[in-house]
């Protein structure tokens, strides 16, 4: 017959049988024999064998793992010692590098060769009690599998966090290097898994568009965060990132590096572009194409200053009508076409004559001349980055 006792915090247990006490007890008394037919069949298990761990590792991980499954199924007390050794398994093969699936395989393994060599050793009595008990030696099983289980993830997350945190150190040197240090180009290469001497695109991103440049990008891209954006590096020497011109968010593109100890050199103009593009940018922002805003990001007191003549020179125009000069300036730089940029605003060609000459009468500079371009250019860079408009 059955007995039950109360537990402190939990429903009744049923109370150890004696019989089984009995075998557990001898069992634990003289587990060589068993440590070694589990570690026998541990060699069978394809995959542990390739991990390099001493013998002497698995033989007392196996003794403590035994004993707490012997002591667990059959009532017995368990120090503070036994509440750990589950998790500490766990954490200690992910540490070796013991596969996940393997290892679970291992462990599983404890209840064939348990029920057998007990019942080997058991007298009739003692049989018939572990014939009651099997659920609970299954159970004590499943205990130690899952806190195996529990304590590999967190060594796993544990070993990811400070690798991720390793690699970020490391980023950070090479990336601030003053000069050019071959050790640690080899070192970051390897970490990275890239060509040291092979080409790279080098671009900055926002942080919060982290998970849609994931999406976007190629299975070949790499993305790591840094303090206020994102570095991204794309092998291969290509002219751009071909999906950058579908991105919701704007990506400074860096001059290509044609090695990888180029790419400091190229990461700080892709991150100076980020940095500078207007509040509604999006997709590629180029050297080629973006310089002006650069321009305004790294000489603000001279940008302003050539924003400010302008300003002044501006001033008998209302407010109203001074967007509309800017406006219709700004779309004939893009488009270098009167017809198209009557198109773009829906006025007519000869207005749009109008309000170029009208621009160039009050600023002295002509968006028709070349030599003028560059200074409208800054102009409207620094107009951008002030989405208020000129002052009054």
């Amino acid at each position: 017959m059955h007995m039950h006792t109360i537990a402190a915090d939990g429903p009744p247990e049923t109370a150890p049988d004696a019989a089984l006490r009995s075998l557990m007890l001898a069992t634990l008394d003289d587990m060589d024999e068993l440590i070694e037919g589990y570690l026998g069949q541990l060699r069978t298990i394809p995959g542990y064998g390739q991990v390099d761990i001493p013998s002497a590792d698995l033989a007392d991980t196996t003794r403590d793992a035994l004993e707490l499954i012997l002591r667990k199924s059959s009532g017995l007390p368990l120090s503070a010692r036994h509440e750990i050794v589950s998790e500490a398994l766990g954490r200690r093969r992910a540490a070796q590098g013991v596969p996940l699936e393997v290892l679970l395989q291992a462990v599983r393994m404890v209840f064939r060769l348990l029920w057998t060599t007990l019942h080997e050793r058991a007298d009739d009595a003692q049989r018939a009690a572990l014939d009651r008990s099997a659920v609970q030696l299954w159970e004590a099983i499943e205990f130690h599998t899952v806190r195996v289980h529990a304590g590999y993830l967190h060594e796993v997350s544990r070993m990811r966090r400070d690798r991720e945190t390793e690699r970020a150190v490391l980023l950070t040197r090479f990336l601030d290097a003053g000069r050019r240090n071959p050790a640690l180009t080899a070192r970051l290469a390897a970490e990275l898994g890239l060509e040291a001497e092979g080409p790279l695109l080098v671009g900055a991103a926002p942080l919060a568009a982290e998970a849609e440049l994931r999406r976007l990008a190629g299975p070949t891209t790499q993305v790591h965060a840094r303090n206020d954006s994102l570095l991204v590096l794309e092998p291969g020497g290509r002219g751009a990132f071909d999906w950058a011109e579908r991105a919701g968010f704007p990506v400074g593109v860096g001059t290509a590096a044609p090695r990888l100890d180029a790419v400091p050199a190229a990461w700080r103009i892709a991150h100076e572009l980020l940095m500078a593009a207007p509040p509604d940018a999006s997709g590629p922002r180029t050297l080629i194409e973006d310089w002006p805003e650069l321009v305004v990001r790294r000489l603000p007191e001279l940008s302003q200053s050539v924003l400010g003549t302008v300003r002044q020179r501006l001033a008998p125009v209302s407010g109203e009508s001074r967007e509309r000069l800017l406006e219709t300036v700004e779309l004939y730089l893009r488009t270098g076409s009167l017809g198209g940029t009557a198109e773009r605003l829906f006025v007519h060609r000869n207005t749009v004559l109008k309000r170029l000459a009208r621009f160039a009468e009050l600023t002295g500079l002509d968006p028709a001349q070349p030599w003028n371009a560059a200074t409208i250019r800054l102009v409207l860079a620094e107009r951008a980055s002030h989405p208020a408009g000129p002052r009054e």
